[in-house]
């Protein structure tokens, strides 16, 4: 009866992701529960072996998806400062290589197997990919190494965390709100909403001005005076500042007046407007109407002109209501529209990704050459199209939903396959202890060097250290802890600038091991 290979890795992901759920002390192995529920299918059923190339997919599914939706993230982190960020992934994971080589030797451990371990003990499955992938009939003996390590990969991080996070408190401070200001303090005949913005350093989006009896929304050129009443939308720390510096909180009925102006939440779903900028959109110009806020997946934020919208995106605007009509068509405005990719540029940039990972790198003193195969070859592809948002008429991005559901769709399918090939193998390789110490020490020696490395660069802000600890570990439990103690914002900035590059790194250095260890 399971003697079917889809059937088997079906059963794997279902039963994986009830095992995953099971919690003790707020910690689960989440999607991670697949991978062990795949073990104990293929130990029942050690004949069925599920196709090389569905796990292959399902990994670069997983990392295009990825690479797509951080793009953005990461190289805005780099061009604040957060470069030197990039330092510690290098460092992190290269000492988790030297331990590797090492200890590996000391304890005797086969090279396929300290593959396996190095890829667990850094919970990172694509590297798993690709050292099953150049070890052909031996990479089961890697994925047992992999489920051997991993659970103390995901351990020990939360473990060096929780007595930092003892004092740490969620940050709550991230709800946006909004206010009506009863303009008094700004220069006479008036001032452009640009000229505030910049000359008090404010942190807020403006939205409609009463002026009389009339009601209009405004941009940054639009002029305000003494005697307007606006509205203004922000975190409540910047709202405040924004009253106390331009005039006085007015307690009328002002946010919600409809009489002229009305508000709409509208879906991006039109890929004419994919990637582009608010100023390119211009529903300002067009419309008489204003965007003051974005909902992209769970978060809402405040745009300015230079930000680009999504498909996906749910834009807040404030419009004449005889207008709102209009934007919402030229938006889009369709939930089923937004939940759907562009399958020509999908699968362009697959394709793109699987031929990037075809291609030979020579590596130094005659040690021999690889390739990074197509799971890292899907990922650098992914953050140079993400980057890019459109190429002519060809739109790159995922829809926010979909992309969600490919990654995750992506990851179970290859954990199930990993897991299966796994349990066929303890019918005949037995469990060494050895490989468990290695997989302790690399986690150990991984996270004191990235949380040392943070620390000495982004002072001790242990919510920061949180995020960027989570990315060298490409660990979402490490990320959904640190979230649930601290809060959004501060650990994601860490986990985005640490993410990309050190996914990369592990899948380029498992397979120099494999080849340092051959030579």
């Amino acid at each position: 009866m399971f003697n079917n290979p889809l059937l088997l890795v079906c059963l794997a992901i279902g039963c994986g992701a009830l095992l995953g759920r099971l919690t003790v002390k707020k910690v689960s192995l989440g999607v991670a529960g697949v991978l062990f529920a795949g073990v104990i299918w293929g130990y029942i059923e050690p004949a069925v072996k599920p196709p090389d190339v569905l796990s292959t997919f399902g990994l670069a599914l997983f990392v295009y998806a990825i690479g797509l939706s951080s793009s953005n993230l990461l190289f805005d982190t780099w061009s604040h400062g957060g470069w030197r960020f990039l330092l510690i992934p290098p460092v992190a994971i290269g000492a988790a290589f030297a331990v590797d080589i090492f200890a590996s030797q000391i304890m005797n451990i086969p090279p396929a197997t300290a593959s396996g371990v190095f890829a667990g003990a850094l919970t990172n499955t694509p590297s798993l990919a690709a050292a099953t992938t150049a070890l052909g009939q031996k990479g089961a003996e890697a994925t047992l190494g992999y489920a051997i390590a991993y659970p103390l990969g995901v351990l020990i991080p939360i473990l060096m965390l929780a007595w930092p996070f003892r004092r740490e408190t969620v940050d709550v401070g991230d709800a946006l709100a909004s206010a009506a200001i009863m303009i008094s303090n700004v220069k006479e005949p008036g001032e452009a909403i640009a000229g505030l913005l910049e000359r008090y350093s404010l942190s807020v989006r403006f939205a409609r001005c009463v002026r009389g009896n009339e009601q209009f929304a405004i941009s940054g050129y639009s002029v305000i005076k003494n005697g307007d009443i606006v509205t203004v939308v922000g975190l409540s720390d910047d709202v405040r500042n924004a009253t106390e510096i331009l005039g006085i909180e007015y307690d009328g009925n002002v946010l919600n007046d409809r009489s002229q102006l009305d508000l709409r939440r509208i879906f991006v779903s039109n890929p004419d407007v994919y990637g582009k900028t608010l100023r390119q959109v211009g529903i300002f110009r067009k419309f008489e109407g204003i965007v003051t806020r974005i909902r992209r997946g769970d978060t809402d934020f405040i745009p300015n002109a230079e930000t680009s919208i999504l498909p996906g995106d749910r834009l807040r605007v404030i419009a004449p209501r005889d207008k709102l009509s209009a934007i919402s068509e030229y938006i889009g405005d369709s939930y089923h529209e937004a939940s759907e990719f562009n399958i020509l540029t999908f699968g362009l940039g697959l394709a793109m990704g699987i031929a990037l990972g075809t291609v030979d790198i020579t590596l130094p003193m005659g040690i021999g050459t690889f390739e990074i195969g197509p799971v890292a070859g899907c990922l650098i592809v992914a953050l140079i199209l993400g980057a890019l948002g459109r190429t002519g008429p060809l739109t790159w991005y995922l829809p926010y939903g979909a992309s969600i559901s490919l990654r995750q769709l992506g990851l179970v399918l290859f954990l199930a396959c990993a897991g299966i090939k796994a349990g066929g193998l303890l019918h005949t390789a037995p469990l060494n202890i050895s490989a468990l110490v290695l997989g302790a020490c690399i986690t150990t020696v991984t996270s004191l060097v990235t949380i040392v490395m943070a620390s000495v660069i982004a002072g001790r802000s242990w919510p920061f250290i949180g995020g960027i600890l989570a990315g060298v570990q490409t660990q979402p439990a490490v990320l959904g802890f640190a979230v649930d103690r601290c809060g959004n914002e501060r650990v994601e900035a860490g986990y985005a600038a640490a993410y990309p590059l050190s996914m990369l790194l592990k899948i380029v250095f498992v397979q120099i091991f494999l080849l340092v260890m051959k030579s």
